[in-house]
């Protein structure tokens, strides 16, 4: 037993040593993970500084913002380019980044009095029940205006659990690294119903955004195949690397809301009523089984009894020489 329980600490052990052997590490004479975060938390900041302030000038103000965050921690431009090319092709290092990144974003709008109640009201939901996060596909990608690095794409076939009526929502956060103008890029989601017929939409991308595309159900239709993308257009001439960061995807599916059957409470007394006998005679001849023996008497009072008039036949005047007079009465 204690041999046993050794191989397998010594199988583990070695299968993480392994492990950490193949992730490779960052090479010296770029920005290392922990001031890489500390640069792109700074960075982010910047840029949705300049996009709040409107106007023709967000461009402009976008290259002067970051270039005081490279001021700030003593790089270049060029080492943050060339370290950001290293890290893009590592995602590894970058997903973990913005991991964390992300935690404190949250943390500190929480600090600077951010309304309470308003968090995400998707952010723990499963495969399961009528709202449900049905996405499959992967959780964090970096595209770059180059040829076949510029787009990112998913397909998923419906299964029986999709109804007739369904919504769906497709949405995720993007993150730009660009110094000057942003990038052009554009997020479209489509879904195929059982007919060949399609709908979709498609928004353009804009920095530090949660994109997200919504489309309603078709009732007469039933889904077959949902698919999205992601496009990042290629750069004219500039030879600034330029990178879109998409994390945290989520598709959600809304089943429509079945709303129950009111039964019609004046249709069904009419019912009731039309199926009650009518008129006195047929209410009175009703009468609760007994087993009492009935006398004649009772027994021929129970009968209907049949009402008849007397019709006087003869006329009650004659006729003397062209005169009519009352008959005389005996």
């Amino acid at each position: 037993m204690r041999i046993g329980r050794l191989c397998r600490a010594v199988c583990v052990g070695g299968l993480g040593f392994w492990l950490l052997a193949c992730k490779p590490s960052v090479p010296s004479g770029l920005i290392q993970p922990d001031e890489l975060e500390e640069i792109l938390y700074d960075y982010h900041l910047a840029q949705a500084m300049a996009e709040n302030g409107g106007g023709d000038s967000v461009n402009f103000r976008r290259y002067s913002y970051i270039q005081a965050v490279f001021d700030k921690y003593g790089v270049t431009e060029a080492e943050f380019d060339t370290t950001m090319i290293w890290y893009s092709s590592h995602a590894t290092y970058l997903r973990e980044i913005y991991q964390r990144l992300r935690e404190r974003y949250s943390g500190n709008v929480a600090a600077l009095g951010a309304a309470m109640g308003t968090g995400d009201v998707f952010a723990n939901l499963n495969a399961q029940g009528d709202t449900a996060n049905i996405w499959q596909g992967q959780a964090f990608t970096v595209l770059k205006p180059l040829f076949a690095e510029n787009r990112m794409a998913f397909s998923l076939e419906a299964d029986t659990t999709f109804r007739r009526g369904d919504a769906l929502l497709w949405r995720f956060d993007s993150r730009q690294i660009a110094h000057g103008r942003s990038n052009e890029a554009y997020a479209g989601f489509y879904v195929r119903y059982d007919n060949d017929s399609t709908a979709g939409v498609v928004q353009r991308i804009y920095s530090n955004n949660r994109m997200q595309l919504r489309l309603e159900g078709d009732t007469a239709r039933v889904i077959r195949e949902i698919g999205g993308f992601v496009y990042c257009a290629p750069g004219e001439s500039d030879e600034e690397p330029r990178f879109l960061v998409l994390q945290d995807f989520m598709l959600i599916r809304f089943h429509k809301k079945v709303e129950p059957v009111k039964a019609d409470t004046m249709q069904a007394a009419s019912m009731v009523a039309d199926s009650v006998p009518s008129g006195a005679d047929s209410v009175r001849n009703v009468s609760p089984t007994s087993n009492r023996r009935l006398s004649p008497a009772e027994l021929r009072d129970s009968r209907p009894v049949e009402r008849s008039i007397n019709v006087v036949k003869e006329k009650p005047y004659r006729v003397i020489r062209g005169h009519t007079r009352p008959r005389d009465r005996r």
